[in-house]
């Protein structure tokens, strides 16, 4: 397979709006056929993806943009289109380790992606991985605090498409679900930049048949919660001196004496923010991993 001219010359012409077609849209042309097996439905996937990273950068070109701001667009495509790519793969890898793999490697491989799973998690996304749908409270509370944690919206896209597409498609998710995502992120509507709800906004909330958000100690009954905990790994006195704030509605202290009882240290702040417990969770392993 002989490719006609450079990818240096193909760039090069492309920055300059030369090249075949005339534009940026020239593609490389090859004096032999590539020799490759690959199925109509596979090319078709990969002459669309290029297209759409081409487009972009004729989007580009035609608004004036400057050589650097070219190069950096043409990253920022060319990486979202390749993330899209993973997010469908890694849909794909699920459907087959719950398939097959789960089962065949219950004794090796299962613990270490469970434990990995929850200590990641937690048990909020579970409903998610299991349903592959929340409902707009939901998508709001866990899809905010995923972006306080630092969740990017190209990637909150993949993420969520990766779930959604499961169950409705990735083409109705685009044209329903897509929008508030975006939304969330300030790109559309009034531009708003929301943040992640605080405690006692969860508190105060109240979750509807066939919701799956809320705070676990208001809203969950006594069994999901001992369950939910026992999960975590926090039993005996510990959990025992949590259902007794429970019970006295002292919700955020509740939550608090988990993250120490889960830790292992104190807390003398107190717990007021679900992305404050990631947050501080995250400093505690650190530390113990550069202790480790």
């Amino acid at each position: 397979m002989e490719i006609v001219r450079s990818h240096r010359q193909i760039a090069a012409e492309a920055a300059a709006g030369v090249g075949c077609g005339g534009g940026a849209g020239g593609l490389p042309t090859y004096r032999v056929a590539p020799q490759l097996e690959v199925r109509l439905e596979e090319f078709e996937l990969f002459a669309i993806d290029r297209l759409r990273v081409l487009k972009g950068i004729a989007d580009g070109l035609s608004r004036g943009k400057r050589p650097e701001e070219m190069e950096k667009l043409v990253v920022s495509l060319v990486v979202t289109q390749f993330r899209c790519n993973i997010s469908k793969a890694l849909v794909l890898t699920n459907r087959k380790w719950t398939a097959t793999i789960k089962e065949q490697e219950k004794d090796r491989l299962t613990p270490i992606v469970e434990a990995l799973s929850n200590a990641y998690f937690g048990p909020d996304y579970s409903q998610l991985r299991e349903n592959h749908h929340l409902k707009h409270g939901g998508r709001m509370q866990f899809g905010l605090f995923l972006k306080g944690a630092g969740l990017k919206l190209e990637d909150a896209l993949a993420f969520w498409r990766a779930e959604f597409s499961q169950k409705v498609g990735s083409e109705r998710f685009d044209k329903e679900y897509a929008y508030s995502i975006r939304h969330n992120y300030g790109k559309e509507g009034k531009r708003t930049d929301y943040t992640p709800y605080s405690c006692q906004k969860i508190i105060s909330a109240t979750p509807g048949v066939g919701d799956h958000h809320g705070c676990p100690y208001r809203h969950f009954g006594e069994d999901n919660l001992r369950a939910a905990l026992n999960k975590m790994g926090i039993s005996g006195h510990p959990l025992e001196e949590i259902m007794d704030k429970v019970k006295n509605r002292h919700y955020q202290l509740a939550c608090t004496m988990t993250f120490e009882a889960e830790h292992g240290v104190s807390c003398d702040t107190g717990i007021n923010h679900p992305n404050q417990y990631f947050s501080e969770s995250q400093k505690v392993l650190k530390a113990k991993n550069s202790n480790g």
